[in-house]
């Protein structure tokens, strides 16, 4: 399964982030390849900005709630990734897949600890 969520444009308006709008954060989950891919087009507008990392490498996963959207943080072995000022809902359905994707494995390969 794959879910996609991208910042939206009236977070990043009331929190007062114009700059982003063109170049708003992209999160995507892939369960059948286990990764999650943050992208961000650069401030030039030129080339896209990747970070991927596997299920197996989360350490730690935070919601960073604001008025108007959240900002998710995963911890993995050797770095962290972000997507910010995405909808709060989406949030919540990324963390609850990434739980309920933990639980389906065996002891021996939890995800994350």
């Amino acid at each position: 399964m794959r879910f996609e969520a991208s910042s939206s444009a009236n977070a990043l308006i009331m929190n007062g982030k114009l700059p982003h709008l063109i170049t708003p954060w992209r999160i995507i989950i892939d369960t059948d390849e286990e990764t999650i891919t943050v992208r961000k087009r650069n401030a030039d507008i030129i080339g896209i900005d990747e970070k991927i990392i596997a299920f197996r490498f989360i350490r730690n996963i935070t919601i960073d709630q604001h008025v108007f959207g959240a900002d998710i943080h995963i911890k993995a072995i050797g770095g962290q990734i972000s997507a910010r000022y995405i909808p709060k809902s989406d949030a919540k359905t990324i963390k609850k897949m990434l739980i309920e994707y933990n639980k389906t494995k065996k002891a021996k390969s939890i995800i994350f600890s």
